[in-house]
């Protein structure tokens, strides 16, 4: 899978806990953040044209903090998710284009991929670092998706997955 960069942005009027959700994702994806202001959705769309990008990730936020994000793949609605994220781990970085995936979510695998644009780690990989895993830590619980960098320690952000849904299809989490 190519990994190809991705424009992010927020609903208008971000609050800083939201800009700070974009500004790590920008740390640990291949992406670029950019402030909405007061551009429409038409026009971010346009800069994601004019800066030679294919993926918009648009990050929602419910009473000041992140709670949706809507991915975009060549202009269409690929998926919505509902999150809730962990801001507190330190801030190291993540060597981009060698990050892959660990699922232990076989329902996430098929997507996941291409929401964040890294590859699937390949069977028999043992990765310590420069990973997005994501896994349940308890029984029952939502999915979590943790960053780590290359001596394997989090980077964060963390993201708690609350539920998802991929346009056109009936894959929904719950």
């Amino acid at each position: 899978m190519e990994i190809k960069f991705m424009l992010i942005t927020t609903s208008r009027k971000p609050s800083q806990r939201t800009r700070t959700f974009c500004r790590g994702l920008e740390r640990v994806l291949k992406a670029r953040c950019v402030n909405r202001g007061k551009m429409s959705l038409r026009d971010i769309f346009l800069k994601v044209k004019e800066m030679g990008m294919d993926g918009l990730m648009v990050i929602s936020e419910q009473d000041g903090n992140p709670n949706g994000m809507n991915v975009y793949l060549e202009g269409e609605l690929f998926a919505s998710l509902k999150l809730t994220v962990d801001l507190t781990l330190p801030k190291s970085r993540i060597k981009k284009d060698e990050i892959r995936i660990r699922c232990e979510i076989d329902k996430l695998k098929d997507f996941i991929p291409r929401v964040f644009r890294i590859p699937l780690e390949e069977s028999g990989e043992d990765l310590e670092g420069n990973l997005l895993w994501i896994r349940t830590r308890k029984q029952k619980s939502a999915p979590v998706m943790e960053f780590f960098d290359i001596n394997g320690q989090p980077t964060g952000p963390r993201i708690y997955l609350q539920g998802w849904k991929l346009t056109g299809e009936e894959n929904d989490s719950s």
